[in-house]
């Protein structure tokens, strides 16, 4: 049996679409519960459910972050096997049935990320490595764009085309099947971080216990990308930007966590700007502007080393 766990902000359409393809006849069989948990939406999203007696709904009188609430659902879990999916995802026919006999058949993984596809059918790039410090400042630096080749990526892994079934450091948060133990293992996510980041840091704490996480090719799911931030770029950029901070205070040394800083407070906010004047995407700069201006406002915090 399967529980599912959907944090909810704001998701408009894609909250119904996404749960149109969760409940079908062929899911309904393995699925346990589905706990929608809602951070204090203002839009219709959830007057779009429609009724269903597996549903469990938890309105949050506040936003409470992505972290916060993931956990509020993952605590009332009881299934053998717990899916974390996003409101802006959609699960194709085979998609939590063969989740499910490949985890049933295979002990070695505790984690199972699946093919992510674009609206159009395009593989999206969702498996991602433990970051370091100096991959951290080249894409700040935008050095990873200009050569990824020679300058790797911080932790997506935009140099592997996803076409093949391998272990991996990490699977995007959009769509995270896990074995109910790694809370057991790892604990839940860390809620210091208020989105973004949360599952990286956790599948590094599985992975210092030993857990893994696999990446299969075979399997497939729709990830339309941004539905519940993409009207907010700037704000999201802040979010991430944030968290990115957090993420290299909590994980590396003090000096290579001010180097990160440095790049990302310093250098990022000109090659973001000069990235969008060469690719005409002039309009977007404001977002760049208020994204960093709320990071010098609303300072990362003192998320320390544990």
């Amino acid at each position: 049996m399967v529980d599912i766990v959907i944090v909810n902000w704001n998701s408009g359409d894609f909250l119904k679409k996404c749960l149109h393809t969760v409940f079908t006849a062929k899911n309904e069989r393995i699925i346990s519960r589905v706990f929608i948990i809602d951070n204090n939406s203002a839009d219709t999203s959830l007057e779009q459910i429609e009724p269903n007696n597996k549903t469990v709904l938890i309105r949050n009188a506040e936003n409470l972050g992505f972290s916060k609430a993931c956990n509020q659902g993952f605590r009332l879990c009881t299934a053998p096997y717990v899916l974390l999916l996003n409101p802006d995802a959609q699960l194709l026919d085979e998609t939590l049935s063969s989740c499910f006999a490949f985890m049933n058949d295979n002990n070695k993984a505790d984690i199972l990320g699946c093919k992510l596809l674009d609206d159009i059918g395009n593989i999206s790039k969702s498996c991602a490595r433990f970051p370091t410090a100096i991959r951290m400042c080249f894409e700040a630096t935008g050095l990873s764009k200009i050569a990824p080749g020679i300058f790797t990526p911080a932790s997506l892994m935009t140099d592997w085309d996803h076409t093949e079934s391998r272990f991996v450091d990490q699977v995007m948060g959009a769509f995270i099947f896990m074995r109910i133990s790694v809370f057991e293992k790892a604990g839940y996510f860390d809620e210091r971080f208020f989105v973004y980041y949360e599952e990286l840091d956790f599948s590094e704490r599985l992975s210092k216990m030993g857990g893994r996480s696999y990446f299969n090719a075979s399997i497939s799911a729709i990830h339309s990308g941004g539905g519940t931030t993409r009207a907010v770029k700037g704000y999201r950029l802040f979010l991430n930007l944030r968290s990115r901070l957090q993420y290299a205070k909590k994980h590396f040394k003090y000096p290579s966590y001010l180097m990160v800083k440095f790049c990302t407070m310093i250098i990022e906010p000109f090659s973001r700007t000069f990235f969008l004047l060469i690719t005409g995407k002039f309009r977007e700069i404001k977002d760049v502007i208020k994204g960093y201006k709320l990071l010098v406002t609303q300072p990362a915090g003192s998320l320390k080393k544990d």
